[in-house]
């Protein structure tokens, strides 16, 4: 697929990035303020886009947002929160149908108008947000933060998260804490929102079948609201020696147990040889070619599930599977003897082979999804890359076994971490 990327700084500061490309029908926009991960913080920077999207100066509720997003054909707007590594990023996006199938050649520049009006001009009473939807948005957080205990599988990797990463900003979960909810009212979080606006790292995505110097004049007249000092996102601490693994168990009445790896991979994913342990995530876990797949679930029948996934930006890699509590000890043991496995060497030609197909066919469906190619070219402005798609294919397809062990062997296990019931008498492997 034919892309282009263009990236222009405006003139307050912010960084635009213009993908080109006629693939799809849609134009897709996203602005995104990054804020530094601190769990005195993350409460706020989850709540704040949710209540922004709730209401502004020129839409001063749903009802209204609603029908402005009919009348220009549909169109898809949402305001959410993520995570990547040690940064939260607060983002706002809006998909358009492009113009050209409509008639309407300003349906970009109304589009471009609806998101600046949304964050530069916030619905205000007495210096404050909307009190009600201030209060509505912190009772749908605590719901949200709250609920995570329903998804055990994803309930489990956060405490591994939280557990292998104590007095680190990564252990803070994406959307906060409930204890942090009391403290924020409308004035504070109003506050808290000049701060965002003025001092944190913006970019903003453009993707589409766009003029790129067009698109910047464009922006550069609609997002021209007053800037700070802009504050610097600390990097990363990656690397990190372990003497000895942690275990945790934690009890609570499942009938299914999770048991999560976390490890640390002492790779950065702006490092040249980030796309081997790529591969090797996918020997490992990536899928039902993978050691894991085969030999915990297929082979020893002890898990539901199994897989590997990086967390990229903080140089982590997670186990995650779902068993039957009698048999942790067994599974256990075959995890670890897959990892040693893997630093000795033993891979098969076959699952180097298979592993980098499949790498390469989850990678280029990343060109079928905007959101997807966005979110790469995110990471690119983020580590200060300019790397394409296809040039991290070639990277994945030109490693050599060698590699691959030798990525291996600094990999390191950190913590275990096994929700279990509360029948179940000592999980201890020794």
């Amino acid at each position: 697929m034919d892309i282009s990327t263009y990236d222009y700084k405006l003139d307050n500061g912010i960084d635009l990035h213009v993908i080109s490309t006629k693939k799809f029908k849609t134009i897709h926009f996203n602005i995104f303020f990054h804020r530094a991960l601190n769990k005195d913080t993350a409460t706020l920077n989850a709540l704040l886009p949710r209540v922004m999207k709730r209401g502004c100066q020129g839409f001063r509720d749903t009802i209204q947002i609603e029908r402005f997003l009919e009348d220009i054909y549909g169109a898809d707007f949402d305001a959410d929160v993520l995570k990547k590594g040690e940064r939260q990023i607060i983002g706002f996006r809006l998909d358009i149908v492009h113009p050209k199938y409509t008639g309407d050649d300003a349906l970009i520049d109304k589009g471009l108008s609806f998101l600046n009006d949304i964050i530069s001009k916030p619905l205000t009473i007495d210096e404050g947000f909307n009190q009600d939807y201030v209060e509505q948005e912190k009772q749908n957080l605590k719901d949200l933060i709250e609920g995570l205990i329903n998804d055990k599988a994803q309930y489990a990797v956060e405490r591994c998260i939280q557990e292998m990463c104590k007095g680190e900003p990564f252990a803070t979960y994406v959307y906060g804490s409930t204890d942090a909810l009391p403290g924020i009212n409308a004035h504070n979080l109003y506050e808290y929102y000049k701060d965002v606006v003025a001092s944190s790292p913006v970019d903003i995505f453009i993707l589409g079948d766009v003029e790129p110097d067009a698109i910047r004049d464009k922006a550069e007249a609609i997002f021209n609201w007053p800037r700070g000092t802009v504050k610097r996102i600390p990097k990363e601490i990656i690397k990190k020696a372990i003497t000895e693994p942690k275990e945790v168990v934690e009890r609570m009445d499942v009938l299914q147990g999770k048991l999560s790896l976390g490890l640390r991979t002492n790779t950065a994913p702006d490092d040249t040889d980030y796309p081997i342990l790529m591969l090797y995530a996918s020997i490992l876990g990536g899928g039902p070619h993978s050691k894991l797949f085969l030999n915990v679930r297929e082979k020893a029948s002890l898990a539901y599930y199994a897989y590997a996934r990086l967390e990229k930006y903080k140089g982590l890699m997670i186990i995650s599977s779902g068993i039957e509590i009698e048999n942790y000890k067994k599974a256990l043991d075959i995890m670890l003897e897959q990892l040693d496995e893997m630093k000795r060497g033993i891979i098969s030609s076959q699952e180097l082979d298979f592993s980098k197909k499949a790498l390469t066919t989850s990678l280029r469906s990343i060109m079928d999804s905007p959101q997807q190619l966005t979110d790469y070219y995110l990471s690119n402005a983020i580590l200060k890359k300019h790397s394409t798609i296809d040039q991290l294919i070639e990277s994945i397809n030109a490693a050599e076994m060698n590699q691959v062990v030798k990525i291996a062997q600094r990999i390191n296990l950190d913590t275990i971490y096994f929700l279990a019931n509360k029948a179940m008498k000592g999980a201890e492997r020794i």
